[in-house]
């Protein structure tokens, strides 16, 4: 006792892990934030997943944060003790302010990103955000409330506070402030191991914030190793999804030879606008197409991203964590690839970014596209990130119409020399959040959604007029879709994903047709559930392409095995990943809970019980897929792939 007694008198261990102290203090209270204040309540979550009540009880609240007390009060300290034993006390004093401030500024980085996307996201994607936001001061200004900026500085606040009381303490020997210290940290390490006899099962969060926090920045971008051939990384895929090989079908080449169109509009979910649900009353061009198309009534994006969305759409491959994204020109197999081979011309017309991150010219020239319009060569061709995405709509829409009018001068150019052809048209219309179009406003984002679907709807009847004009429109097939849907919140100010760390029908669904003049005489009605990895083998097989579809991980939307498969489902980078099979929706988020539900209403659904086969083998089938995609796409987007 008196060694104890007298290394306690000397020792200033106490004074120099305070600034620690207040950060581990600032740690465990932004986990419970997260826990409560987030996209759902974590502890409710939990609870139903493992009984009936939707209650924990104390001591199953405090084994979710085990690990953390166990690193910040016991790990820390020693480790930080035992390394810098030799140095004297300012300068560990200031190693442990430097750490603390670390540890700060990464979990509120992270924690941040987790109540905006649903997820922690990677150093790339947090990168890229932050370059956004200094590009766009104003935007990211008001996309994060002022009460949020306040909340996210009282943790620095507190630690300079603390480190300058450490300091004045340490100059002055305050004897009590270091006995204080010490017993708190051991107050701490008794109550992280009281609480690691375990009271609930493990999952994801039961693991240290700094820990998640850490490995999610800088170790989510590895991708596992490629061991597998690709055609034996597209047999466990199809095996797992129980999509079968593909066969013949009775539309098998009845559109051969005909040109091709997509028109897929920016965001727009299936809820504003649904060419299989909707009367279209005041869609009379879309009212055009309906009796010579297929309809489908569930169609999914394949990740809420525009990139990654086209990806899908263009290859038929699964793509969920920004995989859209090459940082130069890759052969890239696909749609607009093989159609370049069968002697089509191509192009794309709309908006085309090309930040430093963001590569869409890369991407798109890598699928096969060989022009552009407007050029992307031509000065001033397109406008800015801020005005296409939150400057006046009147600008986007002109920029929108003068890309379709070099469509339409190209359609008229190529049939002319009796050349066919196979175009895309994306229209920068209708990015979320909505914008106001014409004298009638309503605060209804839905209804606003609406509205730019009637003005693009005008835009496909310049387009028809003008194949009617060229005498191809009954021999080119039409694809009317959405990238993906609405992302952004319900207000005038993009605040919030609509995700929330769950698979939304808002955000997923979106319109879809694909028309078939001269090949169908009657709507055909798609029950269903449909994917964008869909489109490239309907196309494909409506055209009796068969070479160079070895890759597909769709299917034709007419093909029978469609009601049997599974439809995988993701929202990407904002944390939550699940699939369709039989009947039912499963979807699981970053908590590691999973949930089970007949439709994409998640509103009053509750988590199987976690430890339950089922959940176990939802998160099984999900991890699975996840490692083998990463492989696949790992060796396509390398060109490694043949």
């Amino acid at each position: 006792m008196k060694r104890i007694r007298a290394w306690l008198n000397r020792n200033t261990l106490g004074l120099v892990l305070f600034p620690w102290l207040t950060a581990s203090a600032a740690l465990l209270l932004a986990k419970r934030s997260i826990f409560v204040h987030g996209s759902f309540n974590v502890y409710t979550e939990i609870a139903f997943s493992l009984r009936s009540s939707g209650i924990l009880h104390f001591w199953e609240k405090a084994s979710l944060y085990r690990t953390d007390f166990l690193w910040f009060f016991l790990l820390i300290p020693l480790l930080f003790g035992l390394l810098t034993s030799w140095t004297s006390p300012r300068p560990r004093l200031s190693i442990v302010i430097c750490l603390a401030f670390l540890a700060d500024i990464l979990v509120t980085v992270q924690t941040l990103a987790l109540v905006r996307t649903g997820a922690f996201q990677s150093w790339k994607v947090i990168w890229f955000a932050v370059s956004w936001a200094i590009r766009n001061r104003s935007v990211a200004y008001f996309s994060i409330p002022t009460i949020t900026i306040v909340k996210l500085m009282l943790p620095f606040l507190a630690l300079c506070l603390s480190g300058i009381i450490a300091w004045v303490a340490l100059r002055k020997n305050v004897r009590w402030l270091n006995h204080l210290t010490l017993l708190t940290f051991g107050l701490g390490s008794v109550a992280g191991l009281a609480a690691y006899i375990p009271r609930v099962p493990g999952l994801p969060w039961s693991e240290c914030v700094l820990e998640i926090a850490t490995r999610a920045t800088f170790m989510s971008d590895n991708l596992p190793s490629n061991s597998a051939s690709a055609a034996d990384l597209v047999a466990g895929y199809r095996q797992a999804a129980n999509a079968p090989q593909r066969t013949q079908t009775p539309y098998t080449g009845k559109a051969a030879g005909y040109n091709v169109v997509l028109f897929v509009m920016e965001a727009m979910t299936a809820e504003a606008f649904d060419p299989a649900r909707d009367d279209l009353a005041d869609m009379p061009n879309v009212r055009r197409l309906i009796d010579h198309s297929f309809l489908m009534k569930a169609q999914y994006t394949s990740v809420p991203y525009t990139a990654d969305a086209d990806f899908s759409i263009l290859t038929s491959l699964y793509s969920y964590e920004q995989y859209g994204y090459v940082d130069h020109v890759v052969m890239l197999p696909g749609l607009m690839r093989g159609l370049d081979d069968e002697g089509y011309s191509t192009g794309f017309y709309g908006w085309v970014w090309k930040d430093q991150r963001d590569r869409d010219d890369l991407l798109l020239s890598s699928l096969g596209f060989e022009r552009f319009g407007p050029p992307l060569d031509e000065k001033n061709q397109s406008l800015s990130a801020d005005e296409t995405f939150y400057g006046p709509v009147e600008l986007v829409e002109a920029s929108d119409h003068r890309a379709l009018s070099f469509l339409r001068s190209d359609i008229h150019d190529w049939t002319t020399s009796n050349r066919r052809f196979a175009v895309q048209f994306s229209p920068e219309l209708g990015h979320d959040p909505y914008r106001e179009l014409g004298p009638h406003k309503t605060d209804s984002a839905l209804l606003r959604g609406h509205a730019l679907a009637v003005h693009q709807d005008a835009w496909l009847g310049e387009l028809l007029d003008e194949l009617q004009k060229d005498g191809v429109l009954n021999n080119t097939i039409i694809v009317l879709t959405g990238d993906h849907g609405m992302r952004g919140s319900p207000g005038n100010i993009p605040v919030a994903l609509q995700s929330h760390g769950m698979l939304p029908d808002v955000e997923l669904r979106v319109p879809m047709l694909i028309a078939v003049p001269g090949v169908l005489n009657h709507a055909v009605y798609i029950d269903s559930p449909t994917s964008h990895v869909d489109i490239t083998p309907t196309i494909r097989d409506l055209l009796g392409i068969d070479s160079g579809r070895d890759l597909e991980q769709g299917l034709p939307v007419y093909s029978p095995a469609i009601a049997t498969r599974r439809l995988f489902l993701s929202t990407g980078p904002f944390g939550a990943f699940g699939f369709y099979f039989d009947g039912y929706y499963y979807c699981s988020n970053v908590v590691g809970l999973v949930y089970k539900n007949p439709s994409l209403d998640w509103t009053g659904s509750r988590p199987l019980p976690f430890d339950g086969a089922e959940a176990q083998s939802v998160r099984s089938l999900l991890r699975d897929h996840a490692t083998r995609q990463d492989q696949l796409l790992q060796s396509v987007l390398s060109g490694t792939y043949h």
